[in-house]
C-alpha cells in the first residue's frame, strides 16, 4: 500500500495501515487505552525512518515545531521523552505519538541501563492517561527489562538491513511471539530466532520530505553531541573520585575505616560502593590528579582524611 502525509508518498504494509486506521483520529481516546511499541535494530538499519513513517501516518503533527522547540514529539533524552510524555493528550479526534529515538544510545553500564529503564516504566504509567501511541527506538530488544519488554509493548519491529544491497525490512513480533522471543533471547544470547510471517518492506522516504529530514537530523546530531558531552564530564568526575577514594583505601586498610573516615567529615559512601570502586577493573587514575607520597605523610592520617573528604566533596558539588 501507498500512503501520503504531508505531500510525500511512501510505502506501508497493508497490515499496518489497517491497525493505524483503527487507532488513528481519536481511536485509542475512544477505547481509553494506550499503545507502546519497541523498534530495534543495527545501526544504520532504518530503525528511526520506520518509526517517523508509522508515526507520521498516525499522527502527522509529530512532524512539527511547538512552542518554540524543535520537534518536542521525538525525542533522544530520557527527560525530554518524560516531559513530551506529561505534556501531550489525545482526544476523540486527534491521537497523539511519541518517539524516544535512539533510547540507549552510549549506555553500557548495568547502573545506566536500569536508571533509563526506570523512566521508561515511569512513563508508561502515565501515557494511559494521556491516550498516547508511544514508540521506542533501540539498538537491542533486549536493553529493555521484564516489564516494559514483555508485558507492556504490543508488538516489536525488528528492523534488517539485506547484506550488499539498500533493501530494507521489518519482521513484526506480536505480543505473544515477542514474549517468548525475550525469553529465548536472556538465556540463549540477543538473537532473534522465532519465525514471524509479519515481514514487510520499506523505502528511505521522510514524511514531511527535504525540509523535515533537515530538521530531524540537525536536532539528533545537536541532541547526541550533547548527550556525549555529559557523558564524558560524568565519567571523568566517576574517575577522579574514584582514585581519591582508592589513594583513601591504600593509606588506611580497610573498606570499613574508608567509610568511618569519611562519616566523621559528613560524606556517607556505603561499604559496598568503597569495594566496588576499589575493585573496579575499569578505573583509570586521571593524568594530573597524581597524590604524591611525601604530600600524604607530610599530612599525616586525619589531616589527610580531611583533604581527601575534601576533595570527594568538592567533585560531587561541582
Amino acid at each position: 500500500m501507498v500512503v501520503e502525509v504531508r505531500g510525500v508518498s511512501y510505502h506501508m504494509g497493508a497490515g499496518l495501515q489497517r491497525k493505524w486506521d483503527s487507532l488513528k483520529d481519536g481511536g485509542v481516546t475512544k477505547i481509553d487505552e494506550d499503545r507502546f511499541y519497541v523498534t530495534d535494530g543495527h545501526e544504520g538499519a532504518g530503525k528511526s525512518l520506520f518509526t517517523i513513517q508509522q508515526c507520521a501516518y498516525i499522527d502527522p503533527t509529530i512532524l512539527d515545531d511547538e512552542d518554540g522547540k524543535v520537534l518536542p514529539r521525538i525525542c533522544f533524552s530520557v527527560d525530554e521523552f518524560l516531559e513530551a510524555v506529561r505534556n501531550t493528550r489525545s482526544t476523540k479526534s486527534k491521537t497523539k505519538c511519541i518517539i524516544f529515538d535512539e533510547a540507549f544510545r552510549g549506555m553500557s553500564s548495568k547502573t545506566a541501563l536500569s536508571s533509563i529503564n526506570k523512566k521508561i516504566v515511569e512513563a508508561l504509567m502515565e501515557i494511559r492517561q494521556n491516550n498516547l501511541i508511544v514508540f521506542i527506538v533501540s539498538p537491542s530488544f533486549y536493553l529493555l527489562e521484564f516489564y516494559p519488554a514483555v508485558l507492556r509493548s504490543k508488538a516489536l519491529f525488528h528492523i534488517v538491513k539485506e547484506k550488499n544491497s539498500t533493501g530494507r525490512y521489518v519482521r513484526i513480533f506480536n505480543y505473544i511471539k515477542k514474549a517468548k522471543l525475550y525469553q529465548i533471547g536472556v538465556r540463549k544470547g540477543w538473537g532473534y530466532p522465532l519465525k514471524t510471517k509479519a515481514k514487510v518492506r520499506f523505502f528511505n522516504k521522510y514524511p514531511g520530505g527535504d525540509e523535515f529530514e533537515k530538521r530531524y537530523r540537525k536536532k539528533k546530531r545537536t541532541s547526541l553531541t550533547a548527550g556525549d558531552k555529559k557523558k564524558e564530564t560524568v565519567h571523568k568526575w566517576k574517575q577522579e573520585r574514584n582514585m581519591i577514594v582508592k589513594t583513601l583505601y591504600k593509606e588506611l586498610g580497610t573498606y570499613e575505616k574508608v567509610v568511618e573516615s569519611l562519616k566523621k567529615t559528613g560524606l556517607k559512601i556505603s561499604v559496598s560502593q568503597i569495594g566496588k570502586i576499589c575493585q573496579g577493573e575499569n578505573t583509570k587514575i586521571i593524568e594530573g590528579m597524581k597524590v604524591k607520597q611525601r604530600v600524604i605523610t607530610y599530612l599525616g592520617g586525619t589531616a589527610f582524611v580531611s583533604v581527601i573528604a575534601g576533595c570527594i566533596k568538592y567533585l560531587t558539588e561541582h
